[in-house]
């Protein structure tokens, strides 16, 4: 979807992020209504604390695609309130953007991974282990040794998508290798960059991340 063309994909009852212009912290927010003058969307919280908008405010919305994400600006004309719901009225955005810098959103949760050194020609002989954290251009490990930045291992792990499970395999570069103690025992934590992934691949991963996000936010 080009830059430019209007709300790509947002639908009634969609999940989106909200933040004050020039803010950092996201907060959750559900797509009420869409007319050819406003998007309606619900009191946005982050973890138990709402969002507290007034009319004129600037806002930065961003929303999952089927493979990819967006984000636009806006500004609220409205605060409407019946009883203990209150809705924001927002303008139209002239513009709606790919996101761009999928690397720096990062998933904090750990699931099931396998890793093995990458041998040209070789099958990968692969070790179960954790990651640590995720996003389209990498993934952090745990692994029993040390691994020398620059060095390229295989890291392998599937995803639950809406429609599909992902499987990735791929060869991923050591960026940082930094030792810890855990109960106890060395570990290492291995920072890995993605190699050849296409970007439909990348897109993937940073939809699974995002929705994550959401869905982690909506329940603290």
């Amino acid at each position: 979807m080009p830059e430019g063309s209007q709300l790509p994909e947002l639908t009634v009852s969609q999940r989106v992020q909200v933040a004050r212009a020039g803010e950092e912290d996201y907060y959750v927010s559900t797509v009420e209504d869409i007319t050819d003058e406003a998007i309606f969307i619900a009191l946005p919280y982050r973890q138990r604390s709402p969002l507290m908008l007034e009319v004129g405010d600037r806002v930065k919305v961003l929303f999952p695609g089927e493979s990819e994400c967006f984000w636009f600006s806006s500004t609220v004309r409205a605060r409407l309130e019946e009883g203990k719901v209150i809705l924001y009225a927002l303008t139209l955005p002239t513009t709606v953007k790919r996101v761009q810098r999928r690397r720096d959103v990062r998933l904090y949760e750990t699931m099931p991974v396998e890793f093995a050194p990458y041998r040209e020609g070789e099958e990968p002989a692969w070790q179960p282990t954790l990651a640590l954290d995720l996003s389209a251009g990498g993934v952090r490990i745990a692994s029993p040794r040390a691994y020398e930045p620059g060095s390229t291992l295989w890291v392998r792990f599937r995803l639950p998508l809406r429609n599909e499970e992902l499987e990735i395999a791929t060869p991923a570069r050591v960026a940082r290798c930094e030792p810890v103690v855990l109960e106890g025992k060395r570990l290492y934590h291995l920072g890995l960059e993605f190699l050849q992934l296409s970007r439909s691949q990348k897109d993937k991963i940073f939809s699974y991340v995002f929705w994550r996000m959401m869905e982690k936010r909506r329940l603290s």
